[in-house]
């Protein structure tokens, strides 16, 4: 049996969980706040750290509120905090993280409220679990517990209404077919929030899989029986893929059928964006926005901007207009492809991008950089790249952060050469302790 610990828990830390102390180490857990006292079960100890799971709030904080979902610490575990105080939290650890990785005080000047705090994301990836009648139910892994699921009765509340309707469609679909638990990996959905355009993926280990009803497509809506009105509506595409059973990842390894659309439109400051069932893609439209137009009012005017990570090309074509030239770089082949067509679905002419890794990238491309845009992964940027942006100096660097640790380290090499001119924070991810960090930096004279 794990033993249990009562504790007073103090503040909030970098994953978001909150900390406490024991006997000269320090207990994380999610699902407390600060200020509460708490009993916790030990998940895992180590020498210096026990990671624990919450048991009961016996002396709660003023800013717990009650939480939307049962299976908020596997989704959204800050649903238990009011907004405001998410909000403040959010800005609070943005700072404390950069002033531990620069050991320079980086205030951020505006920090960006989400419009919405659920039913905000653009993706969603629903494993498969079975309840205690044997039938196929939509779940979530519980946190720190890998092998322990959540069921969801109704989807997740971080998506849409309309969304999760349709994956309870499929859900019925699939019971009603007896499909085997083992056959099934995910279902994944990638939602328009401004065009309603809306795919599935329906990730499957077993090639020979029978899913008949879904292969009844006629004109331009997937037809598929359902227990309700005879039809599944609400979907643009449907794709089946067959993934590899040895690798934890929904990743396709092969196409077996498809209907419809593989890709969907999202509609940015007036251009339109097209990205595949397996491209990256922000998940706060709204948010994304206003990230990119503080993003344009930090660039002028000029020859060349390059911007690495560029994805499906959303940042560096929403500044077309600024530079005479833009390049990007991207080294997913599918992001590469549908930037060159959102370049040519919004008659910009000065865009170039090249498929490859940034670091592996041809130092040429560089040269006469008056602008760098970087929207890199959590990792943050390769130390290649910051070597050949050091080769080049750029006078100004744009950087949209999803990690401010990582983009604290990084700055931490910029700030020899440069001065912080402008910071932003925006909530992305309302109810997590994830967020949005912007820091633009100006070369020092």
């Amino acid at each position: 049996m794990h033993k249990e610990l009562i504790l007073d828990f103090t503040k909030i830390v970098g994953e978001g969980k909150a900390l406490g102390r024991t006997k000269g180490k320090v207990v994380f857990s999610y699902g407390v706040l600060p200020g509460e006292t708490a009993k916790v079960q030990v998940v895992r100890e180590k020498r210096n750290f026990i990671d624990a799971k919450l048991i009961e709030i016996i002396k709660p904080s003023p800013e717990r509120i009650e939480p939307l979902e049962d299976h908020f610490t596997s989704c959204s575990p800050w649903q238990i905090m009011n907004y405001d105080y998410q909000l403040k939290t959010k800005k609070n650890l943005i700072e404390d993280l950069l002033y531990q990785t620069t050991k320079e005080t980086v205030k951020i000047e505006n920090f960006y409220r989400a419009e919405k705090i659920f039913g905000y994301r653009t993706k969603i990836e629903y494993s498969f679990t079975q309840n205690a009648e044997g039938k196929l139910r939509f779940a979530f892994h519980k946190r720190g517990c890998w092998g322990e699921k959540h069921i969801l009765e109704n989807g997740c509340a971080l998506m849409s209404e309309e969304t999760n309707k349709t994956a309870l469609k499929i859900l019925d679909i699939l019971n009603s077919k007896n499909i085997a638990l083992e056959d099934l990996k995910t279902l994944v959905f990638r939602e328009s929030k401004h065009l309603n355009e809306r795919i599935a993926v329906l990730y499957v280990k077993n090639k020979d899989i029978n899913l008949g009803e879904f292969q009844n497509y006629d004109g331009r809506r997937i037809k598929a029986l359902c227990a309700s009105d005879g039809q599944m509506d609400g979907l643009n595409g449907f794709i089946i893929a067959y993934s590899n059973p040895l690798s934890p990842m929904s990743v396709a390894t092969e196409i077996i059928y498809q209907s419809g659309s593989d890709f969907i439109t999202e509609e940015l400051l007036g251009k339109k964006f097209s990205y595949g069932y397996d491209c990256f893609f922000q998940n706060n439209i709204d948010l994304f926005e206003k990230a990119l137009e503080e993003i344009k009012k930090s660039a002028f005017k000029c020859s060349k901007i390059i911007d690495l990570y560029s994805g499906v090309g959303s940042i560096g074509l929403s500044l077309a207009d600024m530079a005479d030239k833009i390049y990007a770089v991207e080294s997913v082949e599918n992001a590469v492809k549908y930037a060159r067509i959102n370049a040519e679905q919004n008659n910009i002419s000065n865009f170039e991008i090249l498929c490859s890794m940034s670091e592996k990238a041809n130092a040429d491309i560089f040269k006469g950089t008056d602008i760098l845009l970087l929207d890199p992964p959590r990792a943050g940027i390769h130390k290649k790249v910051i070597k050949a942006i050091f080769e080049i100096l750029p006078k100004r660097i744009i950087y949209l952060s999803c990690n401010p640790i990582t983009l604290g380290r990084d700055a931490a090499f910029f700030l020899e050469k440069y001065d912080i001119i402008k910071t932003a924070g925006f909530d992305f991810y309302p109810n997590t302790p994830h967020t949005e960090t912007l820091i633009v930096f100006e070369r020092k004279n």
